[in-house]
């Protein structure tokens, strides 16, 4: 039983020491030091939100190589369709990018303890020039050429050029990489070796294949003697011969007069001749006495004359049973002597037609065409031609054509979809073959014209490429007296007799039929040739006999030759009509009397009507379709008789598969091979026998012509071994739909040492579809060896064919018994598993295995697709954060691994958009899990230890764009805002978020429309009441630009004195109220104000980016700004004047540095000397309190490097190291966003400490690319967004101070009184608070004053709004 698949050893036989890697793990695994925060001083975690799938913390250099260089790109264009190598150290799971490619890697191979191939189709490795394959030293990462280069200054005439193409295999054999593909180089094509060693890449021995081949595979079959490291290399693809096509040819050359015996080699004739023998043949102008039967049987060498000097016609008619027929071709025999003819025509009857006729020209042994004017030639001019023929035989012959050595026959194939027809000529006779299928009860050959003194045909010959076998065994018989039948039939039982013996009135029609229970009879078609047939059984209609109450139940049943029941069918013979049934359709081995012959059965099974007596069986005959045949070349044994000096030769064919024996080749020398004779024509020499000792050669040629092998693997036994040929051996029928075989095993006994060959014992075709025993009902993509089984992959279904010595199981479901294993299939020996998935189609053909973090992975892929199968736990990986995308796997030693593909990270926490840091190395989530339609979580604010709040464009199964955290619930869920609140549209989102200090309001910046309350809507501030759980009754009026286009909401403080909010951005208006860029909400009154007091007219514009509290009643604003028409980096801004200011040393950063966001790091800045940090979008400065200093030098900017968030975090212990320039050295600076350092790579976190950046955390969208970390959420004593935030009591209300400061006064001795003083105290402020909520609109002060016309359109406009 199969509990376990354990890692494949097939990747990592190299045996690497640590001692030699140490210097390789430490290059590329150098740690980082991260600095050790003291959380609990700011709300014990640090958040993280933004747009991510998983984060990590950065422990180490470069650990963020693997993700895409393009930031902020759903796929940038160097990563598409691109391969990466990666490098894992197992210890400690770290993992790093060791190159990346501009294609894909088929292949990754160790050569040595620091070096691999690489293969693959790409032509850049770490951006490089280069041609696959190259040898990559992953210690130096120094890449070394295999392929010459053959462009630019660097090509030079001594080196032999590699063009046309590329490798698609390599094998790796001690010092020799073998090459396979579809390239040329150095003349030859398909392969070539590297000599690792000399560096040197060279041809074969045997000059690669023919042209336009291609070799997908190589393997090496090893010597059973563990001393001799020579074995045998297969190469598999799609070739028919050797570059040095003479290996393949021997000479057997004989000196003597004597009887000897040779290999004969010709094209395969699947036509069968038709019998003529029971014809009734007539003339017009026959001379006196000829018979017309006389010329049917040309073994005879009988002649036909005509009357002397005229033309005439010689016609046959064929027996009613065999009527119609579809001949394919006529053989016409050339008599000896002056007299022929000379010109003819055939007619076909009944429809009285001239046939149209296709022949080969012995002058151009070419197709040419005829119909009424046919031409026979001479046998002198057939002599000349097949004289020619044999001076060229071997230029001649190729796939289609072939001309014998020895007598000159010409043949070729002109039915190239199937290869079931031939056309051809020899010394005596010419072949005409029928152009149209045409049924023919009659043909008739008409005399035109003639040589000497009058017309002689020297015989007549029809073929048919369909195999007819009669159940009338006299129709079967040959033309020829002494011939063997081909086609048989034989009656077993019960008496057959004709039909017109019982029923005289039947005409033109003739079949047997048997009266009786006992019938049966069997017939033996002729297939001589293996490969795929269609078998028909022709029933005729009962009705021409009045037959029909006596017809019966018939069982019909086919076995090969191997006596073997390939299908069994019952027939029901009461048809009124002549109909056919499909009896069969796969594949038959060719058969002949001395081996077993394929045959069908026909026997009584039953009666049709109740109580009939004398039930007739009735027997016409069965065809058999050539559909395609296994091989189109036939070697035979030929005895011949010569009594010259002559040579004989044996071709060796090959269809897709080679065996390159190392031993024969050893003392090779190409003279030996063949040599020019004197009269330049080319001689096989006796030593060439380098190729011919192979029985995989050999085997070779017995697979069908043109086939193609893509894959093979060597499945090893105790006491042998099967090699498994992957690919399409299959006729090319554009007709009809062929079978998916696509799997050829053959057994081998390893590989002979003294034979110098590789044993096989046998060459086994797989059934329809089935392979060891279990049916497969699509083709197999691709074959992988692990732990000694082997996978097959594909597209297919495979189930248990009812046969009970098969067993399969479900790896998914404890080794459950199934009958069906979809798409990825593993055998181990007998047993079967499958791995419980529903079929998919998608044909799979990758295979890779990989541990991480004790869990063995198994992934599938067809390039495009990945899937994942947890093999530890025994369940398919569904979670798309933790599919592998990976290829190639390989072990260089016990803890270090290389892997390929397209994107390879194990990161440290997997939470999608939010996750948090409580420790210094661990990451947790808040409980809740962001659906996968959610973009980001842009927006966070602390509120207090028990609750957050967080913004953005995400969902949940319960909140939408913006929910409440429980900080303190050890859940840490997320629960949703009371009160209605609809997004107007996708483009809508939270930009700011800000709880007032006595925690009664959440403001809500939005960038677009939403609708509150069921119906009012809202654009800018939106109020959330959080005593009681819903939107406020009041809410601000819309802020808006004049041109219409999207505002901006980019910060929010509160000044609690006058209650009121100070709200910067990018907008113009504050409902009708003019705004530019700052405006402020009265919350009391519930209106919009001008920032700028009575009185005062300074000019403001711009846009503000951020708004800090550096005093109780002063901010600080930064942005793109003007004041008094002057471009600024920071104003400052006086609650209680109403009035703007600005400072020189501040604004030192000039206009084109347009502060986004900045944090202020002292408590104490009344005359703003605190220290500040700042960025834009392409700097990050620090102001020392007098001067600002570029602090972004470690930092790559580009178009996608964006900052989001900034930080000032407490050290858990303070650095005296750390430079205090710019703040504490008991703190350090988070940078959120998601850019680059110089040293490291991308990095989403990082901390600054005065000197330098340290990357701190990375986080990953997808498989390779870097997300966004937006906001960091912490209690933030930096925050300075309210005039508390500032002051010396931090986090507390007024009300809170004072409920404080009584209770200390009172001291524990009035315990007792403060159960009456504290609802007091309640009450009061309960009432304070009515008070403020129910003030008047307009101040007393106001009321004093001239009432500005723009205000008093912005107060009807609120009352309208309200």
């Amino acid at each position: 039983m199969l509990v376990s698949l354990h890692r494949s050893t097939a990747l990592s036989k190299v045996v690497v020491s640590l001692v030699s890697l140490l210097h390789l793990t430490q290059a590329d695994f150098e740690p980082v030091s991260q600095p050790e925060l003291k959380f609990s001083s700011f709300g014990g975690q640090l958040g993280l939100f933004g747009s991510f799938d998983a984060l990590s913390l950065y422990s180490f250099v470069n650990a963020s190589q693997f993700l895409d260089p393009e930031i902020n790109t759903q796929k940038s264009t160097q990563s598409q369709n691109s391969d990466n190598l990666f490098l894992r150290d197992l210890s400690n799971n770290n993992n790093a990018k060791l190159a990346n490619v501009d294609g894909t890697i088929s292949q990754i191979l160790p050569l040595s303890d620091q070096t691999i191939i690489v293969s693959g189709n790409f032509t850049t490795f770490n951006n490089q020039s280069i041609t696959s394959p190259i040898i990559y030293n992953v210690t130096s990462q120094q890449i070394t050429n295999i392929i010459p280069s053959t462009t630019g200054n660097s090509k030079r005439a001594d080196i032999p050029s590699f063009e046309n193409g590329q490798v698609k295999t390599v094998y790796v054999d001690g010092d020799l990489i073998y090459l396979g593909g579809d390239f040329e180089f150095n003349n030859t094509v398909g392969a070539a070796i590297y000599n690792q060693t000399s560096k040197q890449l060279y041809s074969t021995h045997f000059g690669g294949f023919g042209s336009n081949a291609s070799v997908n595979a190589i393997t090496k079959i090893f010597s059973t003697n563990a001393d001799d490291d020579s074995g045998s290399i297969l190469f598999g693809g799609d070739f028919n011969t050797l570059g040095l096509s003479d290996l393949l040819v021997h000479n057997i050359t004989s000196n003597s007069t004597r009887s000897k015996n040779a290999t004969n080699t010709s094209l395969i004739t699947a036509e069968q001749m038709i019998s003529l023998r029971h014809g009734t043949f007539t003339n017009v102008n026959g001379a006196v006495g000829e018979d017309g039967s006389s010329i049917i049987c040309s073994a005879d060498q009988d002649t036909f004359s005509f009357v002397p000097a005229q033309g005439g016609q010689w016609l046959v008619e064929l027996a009613d049973e065999m009527k119609p027929l579809t001949p394919t071709k006529a053989r016409l025999y050339i008599p000896p002597g002056d007299d022929g003819v000379k010109l003819f025509r055939i007619y076909s009857f009944p429809n009285n037609g001239i046939m149209n006729l296709s022949y080969i020209d012995p002058e151009t042994n070419s197709i040419a065409f005829c119909d009424a004017w046919c031409p026979l030639s001479t046998l002198t001019s057939l002599g000349d031609a097949v004289e020619s023929n044999i001076a060229k035989s071997r230029d001649i012959s190729n796939s289609s054509t072939f001309v014998d050595p020895v007598d000159g026959t010409f043949f070729q194939y002109y039915d190239l979809s199937t290869k079931s027809k031939t056309l051809g000529y020899g010394s005596d006779f010419q072949e005409f073959a029928f152009v149209d299928e045409i049924g023919v009860d009659q043909v008739g050959v008409t005399v035109i014209d003639w040589y000497g003194s009058k017309a002689v045909l020297g015989g007549f010959e029809l073929y048919s490429n369909s195999i007819t076998v009669y159940g009338n065994n006299t129709l079967n018989e040959p033309n020829c007296d002494d011939e063997d039948a081909g086609n048989l039939s034989e009656i077993n039982a019960g008496e057959f007799q004709s039909v017109k013996d019982l029923v005289p009135n039947v005409a033109n029609t003739n079949y047997l039929v048997a009266q009786g229970e006992d019938a049966k009879i069997t017939l033996y078609p002729n297939i001589s040739y293996a490969g795929n047939y269609s078998i028909i059984m022709t029933t005729p209609g009962c009705t021409y006999d009045d037959s029909c109450n006596q017809r019966s139940i018939v069982n019909v049943t086919l076995i090969d030759n191997m006596d073997t029941i390939l299908a069994t069918n019952l027939i029901w013979q009461n048809n009124n009509n002549n109909k056919f049934d499909y009896l069969f359709y796969g594949h038959l081995n060719g058969s002949s009397s001395s081996n077993g012959r394929n045959r069908i059965e026909i026997t009584f099974h039953d009666t049709i009507g109740e109580g009939t007596t004398d039930p007739w069986v009735v027997v016409d005959k069965i065809t058999a379709n050539i559909v395609g045949l296994d091989k189109y070349y036939d070697q035979s044994s030929k005895n011949s008789t010569n009594s010259t000096v002559g040579s004989e030769l044996a071709y060796i064919h090959l269809n897709g598969l080679f065996e390159y024996s190392l031993a024969n080749f050893t003392n090779f020398n190409a003279s030996k091979v063949s040599y020019k004779s004197g009269d330049n024509s080319t001689i096989i020499s006796k030593e060439n026998t380098f190729v011919g000792n192979s029985s995989i050669n050999l085997l070779s040629g017995e697979l069908v012509k043109g086939s193609i092998v893509n894959q093979f693997t060597i499945e090893n036994s105790s006491d042998s071994s099967s090699l498994l040929l992957l690919g399409q051996f299959e006729s090319d029928s554009t007709n009809i739909t062929l079978t998916n075989s696509n799997v050829i095993t053959l057994n081998l006994n390893a590989y002979n040492s003294t034979s110098n060959q590789t044993e096989v014992n046998k060459i086994s075709k797989r059934d329809f579809m089935t392979i060891y025993g279990v049916d497969f009902n699509s083709s197999v993509s691709s074959l992988f060896n692990y732990e000694g089984g082997i996978f097959l992959l594909g597209d297919f279904a495979a189930t248990q064919a009812g046969n009970s010595s098969i067993t399969m199981k479900n790896l998914a479901n404890n080794n459950s018994s199934i009958t069906t294993i979809n798409n990825i299939a593993y055998r181990l020996e007998n047993d079967w598993f499958g791995f419980g998935n529903n079929f998919t189609d998608t044909k799979f053909d990758s295979f890779t295995n990989v541990t991480i973090q004790d869990t063995q992975y198994f992934v599938f892929s067809n390039g495009s697709t990945f899937k994942t199968w947890d093999h530890t736990n025994s369940k398919w990986v569904t979670d798309p954060q933790h599919q592998l995308n990976i290829s190639h796997a390989l072990n260089l030693n016990s803890r270090m691994q290389i892997l390929g593909g397209e994107s390879f990270n194990v990161m440290d926490f997997y939470s999608r958009n939010q996750a948090y840091i409580h420790s210094p190395s661990n990451f947790s989530n808040y409980n809740f899990e962001v659906s996968s339609d959610s973009l980001e979580i842009s927006n966070s604010f602390y509120v207090n230890s028990s609750l957050s709040v967080i913004g953005g464009r995400f969902n949940t199964s319960s909140v939408s764009n913006i929910g409440f955290i429980d900080n303190s619930a050890s859940n840490s869920s997320i629960r949703a805002l009371g009160g209605n609140i609809e997004w107007q549209n996708a483009s809508t989102s939270i930009q700011m978020l800000y709880v007032d200090s006595n925690e009664e309001f959440l403001f809500i910046g939005v960038n677009g429309s939403v609708v509150v309350n069921d119906g009012v809507s809202i654009t800018g501030i939106v109020i959330y009441d959080l005593k009681n759980n819903t939107f406020t009754d009041f809410q601000p009026a819309d802020l808006s630009n004049d041109d219409g286009s999207s505002i901006e909401v980019n910060s929010i403080v509160h000044y609690e004195k006058s209650n009121r909010l100070l709200v910067g951005g990018n907008f113009d208006k504050a409902g009708s109220l003019d705004c530019p860029g700052l405006c402020i909400y009265d919350i009391a009154n519930t209106r919009w104000i001008n920032p700028e007091g009575q009185g005062v007219t300074t000019s403001i514009g711009g846009v503000a980016t951020d708004i800090k509290f550096y005093k109780s009643n002063e901010v600080l604003v930064s942005g793109n700004l003007t004041i008094s028409s002057n471009s600024v980096n920071f104003i400052t801004y006086n609650f209680d004047k109403g009035t703007y200011s600005t400072q020189a040393a501040l604004n030192d950063l000039g206009s084109s540095k347009v502060i986004k966001r900045f944090i202020i790091n002292d408590y104490s800045n009344n005359d703003l000397k605190a220290r500040l940090v700042a960025f834009g979008d392409d700097f990050v400065y620090g102001y020392d309190g007098s001067n600002w200093h570029q602090i972004d030098d470690d930092i790559n900017f580009d178009n996608s490097t964006t900052f989001s968030d900034l930080k000032l975090l407490d050290l858990k212990n303070k650095n005296g190291q750390y430079n205090s320039t710019l703040f504490s050295q008991g703190n350090i600076l988070a940078l959120a966003g998601a850019y680059s350092l110089k040293d490291y790579g991308l990095v989403n976190v990082a901390l600054y400490n005065g000197s330098q950046w340290i990357p701190y955390v990375y986080t990953t969208s997808g498989a390779n690319q870097l997300g966004q970390v937006k906001t960091m959420l912490i209690d933030d004593s930096y925050r300075f967004q309210s005039s508390d935030d500032i002051s010396s009591v931090k986090h507390l209300s007024k009300g809170k101070v004072v409920g404080i400061s009584l209770a200390c006064a009172l001291g524990s001795t009035t315990i007792l009184g403060l159960l009456y003083v504290i609802p007091y105290f309640l009450l009061f402020r309960k009432q304070r608070d009515e008070e403020v909520l129910h003030q008047q609109r307009i101040e007393e002060d106001q009321m004093m004053k001239t009432v500005n016309p723009t205000e008093l359109i912005h107060e009807i406009d609120l009352q309208r709004h309200s």
